[in-house]
């Protein structure tokens, strides 16, 4: 329903006509020897041919414009839909014809028409039966003066908009119907790469956490380095290694987001029947973003990884500006593409972030406590997976009071838009790039331990009720140094500000990733 939904709020606002719909559908159908019929319980539904935009109406339907048809067409068409066609002001005679002068019905055809090529190409992707009920429906819905549902025209429109932006919003129910059923399959067949443990020869130790350790290692059989983790025995670590692992799949399967990702390349069990597998990534590199942070070249070591050579300007703050901006940009972007596939990840820091070293860009890892909201996998609404140094106030995605997701994906997947445009859990990965970019960009707040949540900026933050703004007239008395957010106008600043702060009662409050790329902050060089 998707490209009905598109096409179908288009023309009804443009003011969608019967006799336009009729004339072309009608009169395509009859060249083609094909039928248009609404499928019926017990029949075998005949196969309605491949159409386009036009054949719904989109491209000839007008605000009570006659369609230039042959007579024969005309005659076709009036035996589906005697009466005149009816126009916007008729259909929607509570809603305005113009807005600020800016032509309603024509501005709605005009959207209609950009995005004909994204529903025309739906609906030629539709099986057969689903294309012929939806040739069917609109049919109907047309030949009533779309009053088939509600029986007035502005509620049916309304109802059409609701529609689409459930369809068409995060997470996005088609784009789930497509990468489990499609996507995945496919995935699991051509890229998932099942090692042999044999021939994955680990070396040092990279890094060790509660739950997990990852060590660098060699295919013996390809000389390939990889990165490797290994779960611990403890209480809940195969839980999260298994989450992982599906996590990175299902980021593997998203082109975008797995740009600014580890690249994933699949598994192996260690023992027969092992209660989690052992990960395997390819190795990009070593150095995290929190190493250079504590480093003290920075922000020079920054500036090398990135650009390739170190700025030989004396003014610290523009250069740590320009390098934290950079930094900034691509993790807000890969997140943003996280949360359009109902990915939260719930443990951004800086420790997360490894230098690619054939990019000079920096990819996220770690999604052990990544929750699919998509579907409800890895979520339980009164536990928390997370960093506290990084976290936000509410230590949830979502407010506690949320029913657990139904066992049935396919039916957690349909209630997943209404419950994201509710509570927009993806604000709690904005809050934390926040900090990543408070810690890049402000000297006092670098270090290991600074951001512990028993900690003096912690508390101090707290006490302030998280506005950084009172925050800042406490502390920079003090001596701390915010001349890097300052450069350019305090635009860097402005942006810490909206994304460093505590939801409002609605979830609302603080920008989301795909927002903050959208601050002044960025348009500046």
């Amino acid at each position: 329903m998707t490209a009905a939904c598109a096409s179908g709020v288009g023309s009804a606002i443009a003011g969608a006509t019967r006799t336009g719909f009729s004339a072309s559908l009608f009169r395509d159908t009859a060249r083609r020897g094909g039928v248009v019929s609404r499928p019926r319980r017990g029949r075998r539904v005949p196969v309605a041919p491949r159409a386009s935009l036009a054949d719904f109406g989109v491209g000839d339907l007008g605000l009570g414009k006659s369609v230039p048809s042959s007579a024969g067409s005309l005659e076709t068409a009036a035996a589906a839909a005697p009466s005149a066609a009816k126009g916007y002001a008729e259909l929607f005679p509570d809603l305005p014809i113009s807005v600020f002068g800016v032509s309603v019905p024509d501005s709605a055809r005009a959207l209609a028409d950009a995005a004909s090529p994204v529903t025309g190409a739906a609906l030629d992707a539709l099986p057969d039966d689903a294309r012929s009920f939806v040739f069917g429906f609109w049919s109907d819905e047309a030949a009533s003066g779309f009053t088939l549902v509600t029986g007035n025209a502005e509620y049916e429109l309304f109802l059409l908009v609701l529609a689409f932006l459930w369809a068409t919003g995060r997470p996005g129910v088609f784009a789930g119907a497509f990468d489990a059923y499609v996507a995945a399959p496919l995935d699991k067949v051509l890229l998932d790469k099942s090692f042999d443990v044999k021939n994955v020869k680990l070396g040092g130790r990279l890094g060790d956490g509660s739950f997990g350790q990852v060590f660098g290692a060699t295919d013996t059989k390809t000389d390939a380095d990889l990165v490797v983790k290994q779960a611990k025995s403890v209480q809940g670590a195969a839980q999260l290694q298994n989450a992982e692992e599906y996590m990175n799949r299902r980021v593997r399967r998203a082109p975008l987001a797995a740009i600014g990702c580890a690249k994933y390349l699949g598994s192996y069990d260690v023992v027969e029947d092992a209660a989690s597998p052992s990960l395997v990534w390819a190795r990009e590199g070593d150095v995290t973003l929190e190493d250079l942070i504590n480093s003290r070249d920075y922000p020079g070591c920054l500036e090398e990884a990135l650009y390739g050579d170190v700025s030989d300007s004396d003014d610290f703050a523009k250069r740590t500006n320009r390098a934290a901006k950079t930094v900034l940009r691509r993790l807000l972007f890969t997140l943003s593409q996280l949360h359009d596939i109902g990915v939260v990840h719930r443990d951004v820091k800086p420790a997360n972030l490894v230098l690619a070293d054939t990019e000079s860009a920096f990819k996220l890892v770690d999604f052990g406590a990544a929750a699919d909201l998509r579907t409800g996998y890895n979520y339980e609404p009164e536990q928390g997976l997370l960093d506290p140094f990084y976290s936000p106030p509410e230590n949830f995605i979502m407010p506690e009071r949320i029913p657990a997701p139904p066992p049935l994906r396919p039916i957690a997947a349909s209630f997943s838009p209404l419950v994201w445009a509710a509570f927009l859990p993806d604000l709690f990965d904005s809050f934390s790039a926040g900090l990543v970019f408070l810690q890049m960009c402000v000297p006092q707040l670098r270090g290991r331990k600074v951001m512990d949540p028993n900690g003096a900026f912690r508390r101090n933050l707290e006490d302030a009720n998280y506005d950084l703004r009172k925050w800042r007239k406490v502390v920079e008395p003090q001596g701390w140094d915010f001349s890097a957010l300052d450069v350019g106008g305090g635009l860097g600043w402005d942006l810490a500000c909206r994304l460093v702060c505590k939801r409002n009662a609605l979830q609302r409050g603080r920008l989301g990733c795909n927002t903050a790329l959208l601050h002044p902050f960025f348009w500046t060089p």
